[in-house]
């Protein structure tokens, strides 16, 4: 493939915000447990309300990857799988429905008595139009870091919020693409990209991803389920020179783009011809950090921003940050072919990187004063100008 200035009150609510960031996806991936042996499942369908079924029922054992120890085509509502006794290693729950998979993780404990309650997994009926309200892009933000080493280069990470509102609950899924990104010139990248999707279980899935037309484009196919789903697609560029020139392409309609730089002192410059509404927030010296943003971002609609400067961080490793690991292939398909959630695996965590970025990025926005709509809650008015 070819590689393709605050008051106290917000600097303690950055904090505290920061803080519930990253303890939140550790208290969302805590599994539900049940005792070694018979593992009892209940299907129900999330669209219906009534009784559920899939194609595939699957108990996976999770640990540098997923080892299939049991499963059972043609599943109803009520089954029970066996699962191996002895291992209390987690496991993940797992029914494929109309070419969709549904996860639930889960823990066996090896001495458990008595009878376990049925897990109960949710499936959904599928749909395959992309219409707003019932869909959309709530956010889109990245972040955009000077690292140390011996190569000047930035860590970008893009993160997008999409809100499925359907109701009655459904799936979005398609079999041509759901969402696609733009990536820098072969020739800046310093890796091969990463794309993750977490959703409503709180567990960072690695997407495959093909590219799309000859711009640098390249689409995912993840299934959108009911709720927030969150990807991330992270890679890391040349800065050469100290200076890089961002172009982007917005996947879908958007209420709000973020963009912040770290340290404070790079500088962000809106280049002549970009399209109009950008306005520059910061530096916020305290968070380290300096941002751009714009309201209201069409499908489609392409812009630029050159980053330049910046003062060198010291060459230590930011909290979970992964220390020089080769990533995935951005195109690699998983095996078995393509699929609409990926692969799950344990060991590595390949998202404890994007957990941080995120949690900066957020902190960072309540800071500036811009958390709201999609991922405040409501549709609060647009901040004014950062001073």
């Amino acid at each position: 493939m070819r590689p393709p200035g605050l008051t106290a009150p917000l600097l303690a609510r950055r904090r505290i915000t920061l803080t519930l960031l990253t303890t939140l996806p550790l208290l969302t991936t805590l599994p539900f447990t049940a005792q070694a042996g018979p593992v009892r499942v209940r299907l129900v369908n999330g669209t219906s309300g009534g009784p559920g079924s899939a194609e595939l029922l699957t108990l996976y054992r999770l640990g540098e990857g997923m080892e299939p120890v049991a499963s059972l085509p043609d599943a109803g509502p009520e089954e029970v799988l066996e699962a191996p006794p002895g291992d209390a290693r987690p496991f993940l729950l797992q029914a494929t429905y109309r070419g969709v998979n549904y996860n639930q993780p889960l823990r066996l404990e090896p001495d458990g008595s008595g009878e376990a309650a049925p897990t109960v997994l949710t499936v959904y009926e599928p749909f395959g139009t992309w219409e707003e309200p019932e869909i959309g892009l709530t956010t889109w933000r990245a972040l955009y870091r000077r690292l140390p080493g011996p190569a000047d280069a930035l860590r970008v990470d893009h993160i997008f919020i999409v809100e499925n509102r359907t109701d009655p609950p459904r799936t979005f899924t398609s079999d041509s693409e759901t969402l696609r990104f733009r990536l820098p010139p072969a020739a800046l990248l310093l890796e091969v990209p990463m794309v993750n999707a977490t959703g409503q279980t709180g567990m960072p899935v690695p997407q495959s991803s093909f590219p799309v037309g000859d711009d640098g484009d390249y689409a995912i196919r993840t299934a959108f389920k009911p709720g927030t789903t969150e990807v991330v697609l992270s890679y890391q560029v040349r800065y050469q020179g100290e200076r890089y020139e961002a172009a982007l392409v917005a996947p879908r309609a958007s209420p709000e783009v973020l963009l912040f730089a770290s340290p404070a002192d790079v500088r962000i410059e809106i280049p002549p011809g970009a399209p109009p509404g950008w306005e520059l927030l910061g530096p916020d010296e305290a968070a380290g950090i300096t941002g751009a943003r714009k309201f209201e971002v069409a499908a489609g609609e392409a812009f630029g921003l050159v980053f330049s400067g910046g003062s060198l961080p010291a060459p230590t490793e930011a909290p979970g940050q992964p220390s020089g690991r080769p990533l995935p292939p951005l195109a690699a398909e998983p095996e078995g072919g393509g699929s609409a959630v990926g692969t799950i695996g344990l060991l590595p965590d390949r998202g404890r990187a994007s957990k941080w970025a995120i949690a900066l990025l957020m902190a960072a926005a309540l800071g500036f004063g811009l958390l709201h709509r999609g991922l405040g809650g409501g549709s609060s008015p647009r901040p004014g100008p950062a001073r």
